[in-house]
């Protein structure tokens, strides 16, 4: 055999030796630059927070309704209504999640040179459905309520039971990253008054926010 077949063959045979590792380097790199998460996975959990005004935020005591603004009424240093809001959700599927929805709505001034304060809070379990999957969403909670109101150093507390309904508009900007407008009504029963303890409450709110959804 002549130099030039031999050097042909000896070729063809480390080409063949080396065919096997040069795939599975291939094969390796492919599984390096393989992205973690695909674009398309659902999203598995979310959790977001806002603040915004609150809207007539109001309490009824021995049948007689008072707003906020009324409590206020010629108070100084006084504060206008702010509502916060937060939730959590876990998903059930890709649309319906469930979890938590805090909230509360807030009012402070000084009456008569008195530091004062009238607060209502939720701590709810929460459902919220995203009929698209991305953007529009749909909210419901229910659980615990109290009414808090403090003048000077005396606070009066009174527990209940409440519910929510709202809706609202995640934009996503990247990412998870999410810039949520959102709208919501509540509504609180304390099971009966008396001079400080009020029947019910209600309050509605617009939160300007952000939500993660990973």
């Amino acid at each position: 055999m002549n130099t030039s077949k031999r050097t042909a063959l000896l070729g063809f045979f480390m080409a063949s030796l080396a065919a096997p590792a040069m795939a599975a380097e291939g094969e390796g790199a492919a599984v390096a630059v393989a992205p973690e998460k695909p674009s398309g996975e659902p999203t598995k959990m979310f959790i977001g927070g806002g603040i915004g005004p609150a809207l007539n935020p109001r309490y009824k005591v021995n049948g007689k309704t008072i707003t906020f603004s009324d409590q206020f009424q010629g108070a100084t240093d006084k504060i206008s209504p702010i509502a916060l809001s937060v939730s959590f959700g876990l998903a059930l599927n890709p649309r319906t999640f469930v979890g938590f929805e805090g909230s509360l709505a807030s009012q402070s001034g000084k009456i008569a040179g008195v530091d004062t304060r009238a607060q209502i809070n939720n701590y709810f379990a929460g459902l919220t459905y995203f009929p698209w999957e991305t953007g529009l969403y749909l909210r419901a909670g229910a659980g615990l309520s109290s009414f808090v109101s403090t003048a000077g150093s005396q606070t009066e507390s009174s527990g209940g039971l409440g519910f929510l309904l709202g809706a609202g508009y995640a934009l996503r900007i990247v990412g998870g990253h999410h810039l949520s407008i959102a709208y919501t009504q509540t509504w609180q029963s304390y099971g009966g008054s008396s001079m400080t303890k009020p029947d019910s409450s209600q309050f509605g709110a617009f939160y300007l926010g952000y939500m993660y959804r990973s």
